[in-house]
């Protein structure tokens, strides 16, 4: 079955940057596209007799507008990636959501600065999908004019309770061998870790045994990928935005909430879907 890379648009630019980079996917991994818009009015369309139903030709004309803009926009940008475009009925997490079960990866973009909309798309709807995906969810920010791809490399942010067996890092892996970049696995050492360290050694061989069972070198070498190592001092949510200033993708793993199947988002994944310059993909662990 063909999983395609699903993204979800809404009536605001902040879209625009979403759909090219799911576009962008779906060629490189010969995946079709499908795109998606959540539609309340839709829902209360179909659960409503169609005699009792307003007149809606405003509504029925911008949901027409919307999809059919994103679908010209991606057909524009590669012209031979199959796609579907389609309106459902339902608020977007829960569209969202039940899109990305059958997904390769799924793909919303949020706006940068303030407002009700990025109240509402970055601080509820990226982060909720997140928590219920089963597939890589990626967040793409609308600040940039371009979206990143001359720096070549992609991140990877790795903890102690990451090995070369996690879902994310299997995801990175296979995005650096995909656009042909470095992958550069990164840790981020707490001011607890490091408060016994040696100053001015530039590392540990406790973060170097967690770098390289995150990424084996037998598993760099399988996967034709370069593989850098990095340890940074400092928090993670902070720590790793650094790095992601010359990243064109950065990859997190998102583990399971304790006795649930959602997952459990941290204020590292929520400090890199809001400022992160790059796409962040949050993948779970299988």
């Amino acid at each position: 079955m063909d999983r395609p890379v699903t993204v979800g648009v809404c009536a605001f630019p902040s879209s625009g940057r979403a759909l090219d980079w799911a576009a962008d996917e779906a060629a490189l991994h010969g995946r079709s596209l499908r795109i998606v818009h959540a539609s309340v009015w839709e829902r209360f369309e179909g659960a409503t007799p169609a005699e009792d139903l307003p007149e809606r030709p405003a509504e029925a004309a911008a949901l027409d507008e919307i999809i059919g803009a994103a679908a010209a926009r991606a057909g524009r940008r590669r012209p031979g990636v199959r796609m579907q475009a389609e309106v459902l009925p339902g608020e977007p997490v829960d569209v969202l959501g039940e899109a990305g079960d059958d997904a390769f990866v799924l793909v919303v973009g949020h706006r940068t600065h303030g407002g009700l909309a990025h109240r509402l798309f970055t601080g509820s709807v990226g982060p909720a999908v997140a928590e219920r995906a089963w597939c890589p969810l990626v967040g793409v920010r609308d600040s940039a004019s371009e979206l990143p791809s001359g720096f070549r490399q992609v991140v990877l942010g790795v903890d102690e309770g990451t090995d070369a067996h996690a879902g994310h890092v299997a995801f990175a892996l296979q995005e650096a061998q995909a656009r042909g970049c470095d992958l550069v696995v990164v840790h981020a050492r707490s001011p607890q870790e490091t408060r016994h360290e040696p100053s001015g050694l530039g590392g540990s061989p406790a973060a170097d045994a967690l770098l390289n069972a995150a990424v084996p070198d037998r598993v760099a070498v399988e996967s034709g990928v370069v593989v850098r190592r990095l340890v940074v001092d400092g928090a993670p949510q902070h720590a790793l935005l650094q790095v992601a200033d010359h990243a064109d993708l950065l990859v997190l793993g998102v583990r399971h909430r304790h006795g649930t199947v959602r997952r459990e988002l941290g204020s590292t994944h929520h400090a890199a879907l809001r400022h992160a310059p790059c796409p962040v993909a949050l993948v779970g662990s299988p």
